[in-house]
């Protein structure tokens, strides 16, 4: 009776918390997606750096990275948060997923250094020739879609759709950057899982809101379904044909402004 008794006030006591992380996270998302809309109108939907200093770019990307990853980060949260539950009080419990987040986003801002260089070269490309640009990005298409059927993809996804044991293994770690560090390694996991993604974004255009919203759902839904791994090669072979017919059909990306 009693251990029925405490087993329920412990699943009660964990299920407000988790209310608030999705919460919490699911705010800080729509109020990243509501900077991301903005820039996305000042600037427009053009490749390349869009003007942007390096600085400047890094804060967009990763404004822009927390509007499109934080929603399929939450149930990874409510995992760590049921790791750490006994382990400190509720305002520290507050603080190490705020930590273990902001971990998280710092691999993604390390990315958006990545993301620059690469927009540098398509500004660069654009003016020197735009002609190119079509078979670069159709060849990028092809490469991310066969990266879809890797295994070092399978393997990455497979963490990201149950990292328990992983975040068992550092829930036990000491130390002021513990969760810090856990944020870190997970986003590197997530980084090796969705990076092709994000290079797709890169070519068509970072502020094209169309293609933001579609691989924010594509990399939700492979995270979260139960199929998620038959999804992500679905995906996959949807990019190949992409990429396929990109050079003869330039006009399936509209976003992108080649020569015809």
């Amino acid at each position: 009776m009693d251990t029925t008794a405490n087993s329920s006030g412990r699943a009660a006591e964990l299920k407000y918390p988790t209310v608030l992380i999705w919460t919490g996270l699911t705010l800080v998302a729509v109020l990243a997606w509501s900077s991301t809309l903005h820039d996305a109108w000042k600037m427009g939907n053009m490749p390349g750096t869009m003007g942007l200093e390096a600085a400047d770019y890094i804060v967009m990307w990763t404004i822009m990275m927390a509007a499109m990853m934080l929603p399929s980060l939450a149930p990874i949260a409510s995992m760590y948060l049921r790791v750490i539950h006994n382990q400190s009080t509720a305002v520290t419990r507050v603080l190490r997923i705020a930590s273990f987040v902001t971990g998280y986003l710092l691999i993604w801002a390390l990315f958006g250094v990545i993301a620059y260089l690469v927009s540098w070269s398509i500004t660069r490309l654009l003016v020197t020739s735009p002609e190119m640009l079509t078979w670069v990005t159709a060849a990028v298409l092809l490469s991310c879609g066969l990266y879809q059927f890797t295994p070092f993809k399978s393997m990455c996804l497979t963490h990201c759709q149950s990292p328990l044991g992983f975040l068992f293994h550092f829930g036990n770690y000491r130390g002021m950057f513990r969760d810090l560090q856990v944020g870190i390694y997970h986003g590197g996991y997530c980084t090796g899982c969705c990076f092709g993604l994000m290079l797709i974004m890169i070519f068509t255009g970072v502020m094209n809101i169309t293609w933001m919203i579609a691989l924010a759902l594509i990399i939700f839904i492979e995270k979260v379904w139960h199929y998620g791994t038959g999804f992500a090669r679905a995906v996959g072979l949807v990019l190949i044909v992409l990429g396929c017919m990109l050079p003869w059909y330039p006009h399936i990306l509209q976003s992108i402004p080649i020569s015809e």
